[in-house]
């Protein structure tokens, strides 16, 4: 009995010192006993204040993965997609951000973490911080840049609407553009605000080609930043850029400025201005037709002087006073394309037959029985050429020797003296060729073509001559 007595008073293994049992847990289980504990401790939904960091996409999942972190601590937070797709701005390492969720635990891990619903910037609201993410990534793609911005045609006669049927918006461009009844306006309706606003304006924008209109008003009325963030979202932004269609944007109030109203290729701060800059022109069509009409009156007449000025100058024209003798021109200029064009065919007749004969006669020539007379041929050819080639030969070289001797004999001086004239020479036989040359007193000899005649200048001015 006392045995049993001490037994009693010691505890006995799996029994905790206070008499309860110290039950073995799995790691599962005591996951899920700290799961519970740190719900039953935390409220259902928890705001977190810290830094970003470590933040990561998964890119086939979708859901965000990141740290929250202050000077000492630290926390993992995920949030799902479902939750993400709602955020307007893109997360990134270094935000202070206010995360709204719920505490847990990942067991696979063993670690407390923050399940994230919302996320919100710190000093600085997730609207206006996704307005200023969205401008300067599409401003760093060259969306805004003024070159690539189109101009507004200046006589729109159809124009694109695209607003909401029941917006304010609709009735301020309608009482401008009711001025102009000779407008044809289309309206494209679509939700201004609200969950996929952005996808229908942006869908009716890409549905438009060159063929539906002019231009395109695209505008809506005033309101707070969550009413007009349609406008500032990315698909709405590409779809302006992208319309086939110059866009003219007229959203909000005049203090409101859009990422579309950037993108736009006129952005007007209103509904009613985005109306009368699509008008401008129209409104001052009269005056503009009055002062065509008075400078195409002017350059009509200008015009008309200068045609007469022409037309006076082409009456002139030698054409016009001669005008067969360019129609004889033209005849003789066809008389020799025709007598070349001849020739030319000729010249090929000439040598395709000299072709073909060759042809024939090489083909004859390769015959054996032939060669031997075709050689007896040319050795008589070549004998009758050499006999013909001596006798042509001679024959030149007599008809030659002939013209040169008939040429000596008319070069020879006898024949010069023959056709009357004579040669004077003093008696050493020095020629006398300048009547200055002689002297009086000299005696001269003067050779005929038959004789020789004496004599002496009595008088070397006057060149008489006396016989003595």
């Amino acid at each position: 009995m006392a045995v049993q007595r001490r037994a009693a008073g010691k505890p006995q293994a799996g029994e905790a010192a206070g008499g309860q049992a110290n039950a073995t847990l799995t790691v599962t289980e005591l996951t899920n006993r700290i799961d519970r504990t740190l719900k039953a401790g935390f409220a259902e939904s928890l705001l977190v204040r810290g830094e970003l960091s470590n933040f990561s996409r998964n890119a086939g999942s979708g859901h965000l993965y990141f740290s929250l972190k202050d000077a000492e601590s630290c926390i993992d937070c995920v949030m799902w997609k479902s939750d993400a797709v709602r955020l307007k701005f893109s997360p990134s390492d270094g935000m202070e951000l206010v995360v709204g969720g719920r505490i847990g635990i990942y067991g696979k891990r063993g670690r407390y973490q923050l399940y994230v619903t919302t996320l919100r910037p710190v000093g600085q609201g997730a609207l206006e911080l996704a307005f200023q993410q969205m401008r300067a990534k599409l401003a760093a793609e060259g969306l805004f840049a003024a070159e690539r911005k189109r101009p507004i045609p200046n006589y729109p006669m159809t124009i694109v609407l695209v607003s909401s049927r029941d917006g304010a918006g609709l009735q301020d461009m309608l009482k401008v553009l009711r001025r102009f009844p000779w407008l044809r306006l289309r309206l494209f309706a679509t939700p201004v605000q609200g969950d996929g606003a952005a996808a229908k304006i942006a869908a009716a924008l890409a549905s438009l080609s060159p063929s539906d209109g002019d231009v395109v008003l695209l505008a809506r009325g005033g309101g707070s930043l969550e009413d007009l963030w349609a406008f500032n979202e990315e698909v709405v932004a590409r779809a302006v850029g992208a319309c086939r269609i110059p866009v003219i944007t007229g959203i909000g109030h005049e203090v409101d400025v859009s990422i579309a109203d950037l993108v736009a290729d006129y952005h007007a701060h209103t509904p009613t201005e985005a109306a009368q800059v699509a008008t401008a022109h129209w409104r001052g069509a009269h005056d503009a037709l009055q002062t065509g009409a008075l400078r195409l009156d002017r350059a009509m007449q200008s015009r008309l002087a200068e045609a007469r000025q022409s037309l006076l100058a082409i009456e002139r024209h030698e054409l016009f006073r001669r005008p067969m003798e360019q129609i004889n021109l033209r005849r003789q200029f066809l008389d020799d394309r025709q007598r070349a064009l001849t020739m030319a065919l000729q010249g090929r007749l000439r040598r395709a037959e000299g072709a073909v004969a060759s042809g024939a006669a090489r083909l004859a020539a390769r015959h054996p029985r032939l060669v031997l007379e075709l050689n007896r041929q040319k050795i008589d050819a070549l004998a009758g050429r050499m006999q013909r080639g001596r006798e042509t030969a001679l024959l030149r070289w007599r008809q030659r020797l002939a013209a040169l001797d008939a040429q000596l004999e008319s070069l020879s001086p006898q024949a010069v003296l023959r056709r009357g004239y004579s040669i004077t020479t003093r008696p050493d036989g020095t020629l006398i060729r300048s009547a200055g040359e002689v002297h009086r007193g000299d005696r001269l000899l003067t050779r005929l073509h038959d004789g020789l005649v004496k004599s002496i200048a009595q008088d070397s001015a006057q060149l008489e001559l006396f016989g003595g």
